[in-house]
């Protein structure tokens, strides 16, 4: 099918059939997991996967990773939390695809690593923060060695996947609220604390 038809006509003259979203994306999905899985992260794959998420709604990423014998295909919103209903559905209808895993939202892993977005690079490796008490949620300041003012939307997206890295995407979108940015050379030398100690304060504040 077409990744350029929006709905699919049935006789001139007679009502459109609007194509189903979700259905196209994993018709799609199987049809190209060859690709997918060679080059998860090249321009023609990531622009498709861009496109036929967008469809199904604005905000919605993906992940691949190989594991074992299966590559792992992790649907996500970065951490919007009104999306994750939306990502959830779309878990449940995905087919089988052999030599394919199917996960909802991005899941911790044991050692982070750099989250990169439009140019702009998070590496937990040098990076800090303050995380606090914020209206019922929690606020989180990342200081950045080299800052961007102009690159704020690009942080956030990079910020929320690292930190889905550390704690789970699912516990971000319901803890943390306010996210902000600046140079490392305002930060609180006492307070701050190195990124590699986000879970530990994070499950800290749950308690």
């Amino acid at each position: 099918m077409s990744r350029f038809l929006a709905g699919l006509l049935l006789l001139p003259g007679l009502q459109v059939a609007m194509a189903d979203p979700t259905s196209e994306f994993w018709d799609w999905f199987a049809a190209n997991e060859d690709r997918v899985g060679a080059e998860p992260y090249g321009p023609e794959t990531s622009e498709d996967l861009a496109y036929w998420l967008a469809r199904i709604a604005p905000g919605l990423s993906y992940e691949i990773r190989r594991g074992g014998r299966k590559s792992v295909l992790t649907l996500s919103s970065d951490g919007e939390l009104r999306l994750f209903p939306i990502v959830d559905r779309l878990v449940e209808a995905a087919p089988r695809i052999r030599g394919w895993k199917v996960v909802s939202l991005r899941r911790r892993v044991k050692s982070p690593q750099a989250e990169s977005t439009a140019g702009v690079t998070l590496n937990p490796a040098d990076l800090y923060f303050d995380l606090y008490e914020d209206a019922g949620r929690f606020g989180v300041v990342f200081y950045l060695p080299v800052f961007d003012p102009g690159s704020m939307k690009d942080y956030r997206t990079a910020a929320m996947r690292l930190m889905s890295q550390s704690v789970g995407e699912r516990e971000v979108g319901a803890w943390i609220g306010f996210v902000d940015f600046d140079s490392q050379n305002v930060r609180d030398m006492e307070f701050s604390r190195p990124f590699k100690d986000f879970r530990e304060v994070f499950d800290g504040l749950r308690k």
